[in-house]
């Protein structure tokens, strides 16, 4: 993993009080979505933190992906 990903991961889990499992979950799960990738059927159900995190920073990304897509329509 790439010393971005680390900081993101340590900033994450500091800022919003999560645990490093939680906030690795966040930086993997926005990753999978942004490389157009579906979300693995075990973190759709599961409740660890890693999981939870997962599925916060996959759909934070796909949410913020379609409201930019919406912005862009609407301004066009």
């Amino acid at each position: 993993m790439s010393d971005f990903m680390n900081e993101k991961r340590d900033e994450l889990a500091q800022e919003m009080g999560w645990s490093q499992d939680r906030a690795q979950g966040y930086v993997d799960g926005e990753s999978t979505e942004r490389n157009g990738l579906e979300m693995p059927p075990f973190h759709k159900v599961a409740m660890d933190d890693y999981s939870k995190g997962f599925r916060t920073g996959y759909y934070t990304q796909a949410c913020s992906v379609s409201v930019k897509d919406i912005r862009e329509a609407v301004t066009a």
